[in-house]
């Protein structure tokens, strides 16, 4: 019995070769199925739990900014003044703009009365006067303003300088087209001196008389002999030079203390002179004399005082007596004792031609 059980017992025991092929069927299914579960498991790790365990776990890029300037301490300041702009200079006035600084005086289109005339470039206002001197006396004043020197000019009687050569001073006038004109020096009846006409050179001697010089930029200046040398005068490129005389006003525009000139010509007389204000303003100048009841005339200290109180700066004296005389649009305005006489030479204002101009 006993040997029977222990047959029974190996025969639980022991496999049978069914039941060993059966476990190693099974065994290779078990296994396949463990690699194959591992297979999926590391493949859903890899697949799925890493990348989004990384993903979550990633911090996100932060934008790229410039760091923040340190807090400095805000210190009150005094603003610095704004900054001036140096002003631009304004051009300096031409001296010779006669045009635009005499503007009030001149108009568009010629403008004429009995007694004044104005243009574009000329104005003339003449005015007739009585002094309330112990000698009474008629004078006439012409007020002059220029845009041009050119249209101050003298002419010489017959048209060029000749000695003793006179002519009627109203057919000169008319000759010249002169709005205004007076009697001159008379100064082809000297064969010296220092000369100058309309810019033309006749003559470069020093005499004994006083000479006036109107310059091109329009000064004018008269000189006793004394007070000039004839190179620094023709330096100074002269328009007109008169040498009669004598000079009435000092520097400082009042009368000379003496003149240059004899006695009866310093007396009681008609009178003819030019003044001068500044570049481009001028005066003529016409006293009437030797006429009871109504002009007898001035001395030559009166003459002179004339123009202080006229207010030039420089005054000369012209041939006077019965030479005295102005035409206004060549026409007669003064009365000239015994009618006057014959002229070797006017001083005239004139309407200056575009050609001219340009000369």
């Amino acid at each position: 019995m006993k040997k029977s059980r222990n047959n029974r017992k190996k025969r639980k025991t022991a496999p049978t070769g069914k039941q060993i092929r059966r476990e190693s069927i099974l065994g290779m299914l078990l296994r396949d199925l463990m690699l194959t579960a591992g297979i999926l498991v590391l493949f859903s790790l890899f697949h799925h739990v890493i990348p989004h365990l990384t993903t979550e776990s990633a911090p996100s890029p932060m934008p790229i900014q410039t760091p923040l300037p340190t807090p400095q301490p805000v210190r009150e300041e005094t603003p610095a003044p704004a900054r001036m702009e140096e002003p631009t200079p304004s051009p300096e006035p031409d001296p010779m703009d006669w045009k635009t600084k005499f503007a009030s005086h001149f108009t568009e289109n010629v403008v004429e009365t009995d007694h004044s005339y104005q243009s574009p470039g000329i104005s003339i206002d003449i005015q007739q006067y009585r002094s309330a001197d112990e000698l009474p006396s008629t004078y006439f004043v012409a007020d002059i303003y220029l845009a041009d020197l050119e249209s101050f000019q003298t002419r010489w009687a017959g048209g060029s300088l000749v000695y003793s050569r006179h002519a009627d001073p109203q057919k000169l006038s008319r000759e010249a087209e002169a709005i205004l004109s007076i009697n001159g020096d008379y100064a082809n009846l000297q064969e010296t001196g220092l000369l100058v006409r309309n810019g033309e050179f006749y003559m470069d001697e020093k005499t004994l008389c006083d000479i006036c010089v109107l310059y091109r930029d329009g000064v004018m200046e008269t000189y006793s002999p004394e007070e000039y040398e004839v190179e620094e005068v023709l330096e100074r490129l002269p328009w007109q030079i008169w040498k009669f005389g004598p000079a009435l006003l000092d520097g400082e525009g009042h009368p000379r203390e003496s003149f240059n000139t004899t006695g009866p010509i310093s007396g009681t007389n008609p009178r003819t002179g030019i003044g001068y204000y500044e570049p481009g303003h001028y005066c003529f100048v016409v006293v009437d004399g030797r006429q009871a009841d109504y002009s007898e005339g001035m001395t030559m200290e009166r003459f002179a005082r004339l123009f202080e109180e006229l207010g030039c700066k420089a005054a000369y004296n012209l041939d006077g007596g019965r030479s005295s005389v102005m035409f206004f649009q060549q026409e007669r305005v003064s009365h000239p004792f015994l009618d006057g006489r014959s002229a070797g030479d006017i001083l005239l204002i004139r309407e200056v031609e575009p050609e001219e101009e340009t000369k």
